[in-house]
């Protein structure tokens, strides 16, 4: 066995003359497609290197066969048994052995084996076999082995090295057999080293993994004690803890066990039971107590049996109020041991819960509303009083912004803005709020104080808002300023009547005359028209005087309704506006004075009139409100009244127009009230004003 280099013999041309079976291929492919012309050279390829080339297998590590080329059929045959590309189990034993050291070889030193003139015995005679083993790379990363096969005649070889190999074949077969029983043997005991070289190496490791179990187990009793001396130091803290506990804690507290006897209790305790040291063990009903309560060891016995806690307010002797718990004793395993009695004293508690629920109750039953805000501004309680004025429910107020509350309900923004500033800055505040109710545009008026509410400390902790409702006291006091104002004016037109009317009569005498004359008629028509008008002023003022005794008559509405429009119509076509009536015929009768109410119907019609100086419409309505009522509304499409000056109608002197007096409309709210009637106005800008008439019916 040597390492030389592997001879290859290959077919050689003479001549330089190439075989024709080979060029006729060579010539059809090239007129094919790439695809065809491909797998062409593919099939060409194989065809060359069985041909030409030596036998060849291809195996990996495992020693697999993995390819082959060539006529490898005379030194492989199928295996026994399961199938089996294992390269030894298809080759004869000789030549299985021989490949086996050769791999090895091969593979050890990474370089090329070859084995020279090798004899078979395969039933081939004359024949010597050479055999060629090479990584298929220098670093042979995949671990493939190429085998070459390479056969020889004897022919081939000299006269006397056919004639050594023939002498020494028989001997070199005997060699051979004892080398292989020498390998098997070798192979057998190399074998059973190793063996016992893995179950030393199993045991060694089973020393180290038992002796670092011990080292672990080792630390482990370590860690276990220090544990156990943290735990022991732990309960020792733990056990002064609660003996410190429980001698320094005001709640009385006794720890029975199951039979009801004393296991330990708090110096509190011995307020009520007669207890001392020596008590510990004794049963808790041989003890007296100064409690009031008959039931104590019935209820204890309960909460052996059913596990469940039991609160009661006791009172005892010496008149002080105990919250007493009786509870089942665990232990850590969840097990009921005994049962835990605990007493407060509630005394003081008790009473402050007297008192609290004193001032609960008036605040809930005070007639004032009352609000409670903390230093925040969050509104957090109301009374019912609250609810009750304003509309708003309980849910739609608590835990809302006071700032966003008035803001939204509150008339005067100036006033919301001051009551802000005074709560950001700790002070008090009073005043009359004029707030709106949730329901409609309904408004009333409260008497509002807000006050901050200080701890013992005098640091402010909530604020409380103290309402009263003087809606009535406010139209009162209206009532009495117009009062006092409509007494002053009548003096004031009584007089003023009885002394321009005398001059008045004089002058249109004399203007009439003037006119009889032949004077200026332009400037005379001119003086009687003013003359006029100051005539009917005067009647106006005349009616603001003394009230007269006024003889009421029923009346039908309708007729005097009509007789109005009839007389308005002229007007109201020369100014383009077009007056539009809804008017039910058949209405029961008015306790009235005609005269008065044509006057209130007219100063409306020529108001709306007025209030369109480039025409529009207006619609009179006139229906039943009930059985006791009738209803007349007059609506027009004028410039409208600002929401400011609307509640100042019908004071005196006061109105909306340019060369207005407001006695109109002051004298119209007379007759509607002395008829005990109400007259309602609603208005928006550029948009019209309604203005409704009630009239009580017969």
């Amino acid at each position: 066995m040597s390492a030389e280099p592997i001879k290859f013999s290959g077919p050689s041309t003479e001549g330089g003359v190439m075989d024709n079976s080979m060029s006729a291929p060579l010539l059809d492919s090239m007129h094919l497609k790439p695809s065809e012309m491909l797998k062409k050279d593919d099939s060409l390829y194989g065809s060359l290197i069985d041909e030409y080339l030596p036998p060849c297998i291809l195996v990996n590590m495992q020693n697999d066969i993995v390819h082959t080329s060539g006529h490898v059929s005379h030194f492989l045959s199928m295996p026994k048994g399961k199938i089996s590309f294992n390269l030894f189990k298809m080759l004869s034993p000789q030549l299985s052995l021989v490949m086996q050291t050769a791999l090895q070889r091969a593979r050890k030193e990474n370089a090329k084996v070859v084995f020279h003139n090798f004899n078979p015995e395969d039933g081939r005679e004359n024949s010597l076999l050479h055999v060629t083993i090479q990584p298929v790379s220098n670093r042979n990363e995949s671990g493939l082995i190429a085998i070459f096969f390479e056969v020889e005649s004897e022919s081939d070889l000299a006269s006397t090295d056919r004639d050594f190999y023939r002498k020494a074949s028989p001997r070199t077969r005997e060699l051979e057999k004892e080398l292989q029983l020498l390998q098997t043997k070798s192979q057998d005991i190399i074998e059973e080293l190793e063996s016992a070289n893995e179950e030393l190496l199993n045991y060694n490791q089973e020393l180290q993994s038992s002796n670092e179990q011990l080292q672990a187990a080792n630390e482990e009793l370590l860690n276990v004690n220090l544990e156990l001396q943290r735990k022991n130091h732990e309960l020792t803290e733990l056990n002064n803890d609660m003996d410190n506990f429980l001698f320094s804690t005001k709640i009385g507290t006794l720890f029975l066990d199951t039979d009801m006897r004393i296991r330990r209790f708090t110096p509190s305790a011995t307020k009520l039971f007669h207890l001392i040291n020596v008590d510990i063990g004794r049963p808790i009903h041989h003890i007296t107590n100064q409690l009031k309560y008959q039931a104590l060891f019935e209820d204890i016995e309960q909460v052996l049996s059913t596990s469940k806690t039991i609160e009661r307010e006791i009172q005892s002797t010496g008149n002080r109020w105990y919250s007493m718990r009786i509870l089942p004793y665990r232990t850590m395993e969840n097990f009921i041991r005994g049962t835990v009695l605990t007493f407060v004293d509630i005394t003081e508690l008790k009473q402050a819960g007297k008192e609290l629920e004193k001032l609960s109750y008036a605040i809930e039953q005070s007639p004032s509303m009352i609000m409670i805000m903390n230093i925040h501004g969050t509104i957090e309680y109301i009374n019912p009083a609250f609810t009750k004025k304003t509309g708003h429910e309980i849910q739609d107020v608590l835990f809302r912004n006071v700032k966003d509350y008035l803001t939204e309900n509150t008339a005067s923004l100036s006033q919301v803005t001051e009551i802000l500033h005074a709560i950001q800055n700790g002070k008090e505040w009073s005043g009359d709020l004029k707030n709106r109710r949730k329901q409609g545009d309904e408004w009333y008026w409260e008497s509002c104080s807000i006050l901050p509410i200080k701890n013992k400390d005098g640091e402010i902790i909530h604020y409380l808002k103290m309402s009263e409702d003087i809606t009535e006291h406010k139209k009162t006091e209206e009532l009495l300023r117009k009062s006092e104002m409509l007494s002053a004016v009548g003096e004031l037109a009584a007089g003023i009547a009885h002394e321009i009317r005398n001059p008045l009569t004089a002058l249109k005498g004399f203007v009439q005359l003037m006119k009889a004359q032949g004077g200026n008629e332009k400037y005379i028509s001119i003086m009687l028209s003013e003359f006029t008008r100051i005539e009917h002023i005067i009647n106006e003022l005349l009616l603001l005087s003394k009230p007269k005794i006024i003889n009421f008559q029923p009346q039908n509405l309708l007729l005097i309704l009509n007789d109005v429009l009839l007389l308005i119509d002229t007007q109201a076509i020369m100014n383009q506006v077009h007056i539009l009536t809804e008017l039910e015929e058949t209405l029961p009768l008015v306790n009235c004075v005609e005269n008065q109410l044509k006057q209130v119907f007219i100063n409306l019609l020529k108001n709306a009139i007025e209030s369109m100086p480039d025409g529009g419409s207006i619609c009179v309505t006139m229906k039943r409100l009930g059985d006791q009522s009738i209803n007349i509304q007059i609506r027009d499409e004028g410039c409208g009244i600002p929401t400011d000056k609307l509640q100042r109608l019908g004071e005196p002197f006061f109105t909306t127009k340019e060369k207005g007096t407001g006695l109109g409309m002051m004298v119209s709210f007379n007759i509607i009230e002395g008829h005990k009637g109400k007259m309602l106005i609603t208005s928006q800008e550029n948009k019209g004003t309604t203005i409704s008439i009630i009239l009580p019916s017969i």
